[in-house]
């Protein structure tokens, strides 16, 4: 018994000295860097997680180890068997779960749809806004910007290279998002976003990069056998770098990387996508 009750507690002792520091990263590595507006918001909701369950997870580990300790088998001791149906059972078993409750998943909620609410959900507006439309498909990104007269689906929208998006730095920037086949999603760590492409459906999130640089643009989604090779960047610039990346393409683009089967191309990438940009009410 000895032996079991060393192994348990040095398990126990390795896990809890392991999750410690999960509010400052995973397994001692730092979360990535945050270069958006709002990411904070994100990484705050995390690290509250992290810290309750780690406080959660060690006290169940001591309360393990010490009911396995004061009621090992030894000699003089009788096993006494408790089928836990009692009131006072009942009742510290609600006790306990009332206060994972309130403790954990009332806060994250609250925490959350705040966020939510006051401004994942608010959408900026204003003639600072850039507006994206993104179409994933297997297994690349397709970006569209808005033409000279700022409407999509006209015959002046700007098709940007496959897997290529740029970005002013310091400006909202509005997408609207639709899948060409299956489910994807848009997932940019730098920027605390993960946000799902559901076929059928026009999905509008927002973000604003404080930060110049490139940035991996990620599905994380499994979208099918080609997945892993769905890479694409996210190139925040200055407002005048973004400008004359946006007019030398103009509405001809051409890629190595085309997987478009199509008739209806412009140098290799698809054009005739897009939809009308749907107004949000928020």
């Amino acid at each position: 018994m000895a032996r079991y009750l060393k192994i348990i507690f040095i398990s126990a002792a390795a896990a809890v000295f392991l999750m410690g520091p999960a509010h400052a990263g995973i397994w001692y590595l730092p979360f990535p860097e945050d270069i958006s507006l709002n990411g904070w918001r994100i990484d705050r909701v995390i690290k509250y997680i992290d810290v309750v369950i780690t406080i959660a997870f060690g006290l169940v580990l001591a309360a393990l180890i010490y009911f396995i300790f004061r009621y090992r088998a030894r000699p003089g001791h009788r096993a006494v068997y408790d089928r836990g149906d009692r009131p006072v059972n009942i009742l510290a078993t609600v006790c306990l779960g009332l206060l994972v409750f309130f403790s954990i998943d009332l806060v994250i909620e609250k925490m959350s749809f705040h966020d939510l609410k006051e401004v994942f959900w608010n959408f900026p507006r204003g003639a600072n806004v850039l507006k994206v439309e993104i179409m994933p498909q297997q297994f690349a990104w397709n970006f569209r910007y808005a033409g000279g007269d700022g409407e999509f689906s006209t015959e002046d929208d700007i098709v940007a290279p496959l897997n290529q998006m740029h970005v002013p730095v310091d400006t909202p920037v509005v997408v609207q998002m639709a899948p060409y086949d299956v489910v994807h999603a848009f997932y940019v760590a730098n920027l605390r976003i993960k946000q799902d492409a559901v076929p059928g459906t026009v999905t509008t999130f927002w973000f604003q990069a404080t930060k110049k640089g490139v940035y991996e643009i990620a599905c994380s989604a499994l979208c099918g056998i080609g997945h892993t090779n769905m890479r694409g960047f996210l190139t925040v610039e200055s407002r005048e770098d973004f400008q004359r990346w946006l007019a030398g393409l103009g509405t001809e683009t051409s890629s190595e990387e085309d997987v478009w089967a199509a008739e209806e191309t412009a140098g290799g990438i698809l054009t005739k996508w897009g939809w009308k940009w749907q107004a949000k009410s928020q």
